[in-house]
């Protein structure tokens, strides 16, 4: 899953964010102050170690972006060796089904996922344009050509075939990255996820000002290097939305070896089977001067299909809504697993 320019430079490059030449100066409360506009009484809450968000305003409708921030009572390796098991760290009440992924992918990785009735009586009337699943052309193509729709055992085989092209597009995307991303062929319009995980990337200007070489990093993987980074794939299927969505995430955790005070974990969305186009989360891990712990600050931006009709706005104000409340709900997990509880 993106912060507004202004807020994501200062969030990673503003002088002194995350420089020990700060220290006394707390400089995490003077961007929570400055940048994000948090007012002395949720700076306060922070301090206490009480879970703060905002919804960030966006470049265009299609375009969500929550913020949210807290302070933790550990050390930031405790936090570390939760997000390396990644299927645990993510579940929670909205998860269905979650499961880490192989390098490279195997169809086994998705022996816990399900495939819902709807999604398969919706692929089984998909066509270019109009598809109530987020597909490929080659997908479309692939099922209409291998799947059997008036076979006793249907939804197994369509189930078994959904399965594998999923190993295969992760396979792809380990592969050549950000390129492999597909176009969906689902509305009316192609949509290059591509194209709008660079919109994603481009509204954090941050990145490239504060850590150029994991920016190109995420945007160039699996071509560009970077030291220090970990890479970690899971798939998650969630009720989001009314109709659950099924996910491809690739996690990046990066300690800068010039600099062991930047810690950062970042999450891309390399797929989703409704709903998102494409999504970047950003996690940084800032030290807290004279304290023992660290400040979480989270960081969520998504591009995602807008509504349209008479209820559009509110629909869209649901999303907004449900965004900020699941960066809520991630703050409150990571400070609950690394400090034990």
């Amino acid at each position: 899953m993106r912060l507004q320019p202004l807020l994501i430079a200062g969030l990673l490059a503003a002088p002194g964010l995350l420089a020990p030449a700060f220290a006394q100066d707390q400089p995490a409360h003077r961007f929570l102050k400055a940048t994000v506009k948090f007012d002395p009484a949720q700076i306060a809450q922070v301090d206490a170690g009480q879970v703060v968000t905002l919804q960030l305003p966006a470049t265009d409708k299609p375009e969500i972006a929550a913020f949210g921030a807290v302070f933790v009572g550990a050390d930031k390796e405790a936090l570390l060796a939760h997000l390396r098991n990644v299927a645990d760290f993510r579940r929670g009440p909205s998860v269905l089904e979650i499961g880490r992924l192989s390098q490279p992918p195997r169809i086994e990785d998705f022996a816990r996922l399900s495939a819902d009735d709807a999604d398969l009586e919706a692929l089984r009337k998909c066509r270019p344009g109009d598809c109530g699943v987020k597909v490929a052309r080659s997908a479309l193509e692939r099922l209409q050509r291998e799947a059997n729709w008036s076979a006793p055992d249907a939804k197994a085989r369509a189930t078994a075939l959904l399965k594998q092209m999923l190993t295969e597009y992760a396979t792809a995307y380990m592969r050549g990255g950000t390129t492999e991303m597909a176009t969906y062929e689902d509305k009316d319009k192609p949509l290059d996820t591509a194209a709008a995980f660079g919109k994603v990337l481009s509204s954090s200007p941050y990145l490239m000002q504060y850590a150029p070489l994991l920016h190109r990093y995420i945007e160039e993987y699996p071509r560009a290097k970077v030291e220090g980074a970990e890479d970690l794939f899971y798939w998650m299927k969630d009720k989001f939305g009314p109709k659950p969505t099924v996910g491809l995430y690739h996690v990046t955790l990066w300690k800068d070896r010039q600099d062991p005070t930047r810690v950062v974990a970042s999450f891309k969305q390399f797929y989703a089977s409704h709903y998102f186009q494409a999504g970047f989360e950003l996690m940084a891990l800032v030290d807290a001067p004279g304290r023992k712990g660290f400040y979480l600050l989270d960081l969520y931006r998504a591009r995602v299909d807008p509504p349209t009709g008479m209820l559009s706005g509110v629909l869209l104000g649901k999303i907004r809504a449900g965004v900020e409340q699941g960066v809520a709900a991630g703050l409150k997990t990571a400070k609950a697993k690394a400090e034990g509880r």
